[in-house]
């Protein structure tokens, strides 16, 4: 989880749509950490790393995110970036970001994974 809110808001949206309780939010990057994406995800992955004992081929590592902030702090921590045109960025702004991959949104389930799973 990344995120520019800090933690006890995220912790407040994800909770309002039954979320919450799915991800493990103690690994997440938040705006009260920084307010650099990049650095965001950077933590998010160590605090991973570090949970869990392993080390994430980036290659493997995937940020979902829907405003070409998203996308650079993917870019910039050599991870796959998908965009999501569901915020106020366009599917243009997106691929001007040079995100791996586009989306307008996320109900095409099989669209959203073919997205993050795609490598290369």
């Amino acid at each position: 989880m990344v995120t520019g809110n800090i933690r006890s808001v995220a912790e407040l949206k994800l909770s309002t749509f039954d979320l919450a309780g799915h991800l493990d939010l103690d690994i997440g990057g938040y705006g009260c950490d920084d307010s650099q994406r990049a650095v965001l995800v950077r933590l998010a992955i160590g605090r991973a790393e570090l949970e869990h004992g392993v080390r994430y081929d980036r290659r493997r590592v995937t940020v979902i995110g829907d405003t070409p902030h998203d996308i650079a702090g993917a870019l910039a921590n050599g991870v796959r970036a998908v965009g999501v045109a569901t915020g106020s960025s366009t599917v243009g702004d997106l691929r001007a970001a040079a995100a791996d991959a586009v989306l307008p949104d996320l109900t095409d389930t099989a669209a959203v994974v073919r997205a993050v799973l795609a490598t290369g």
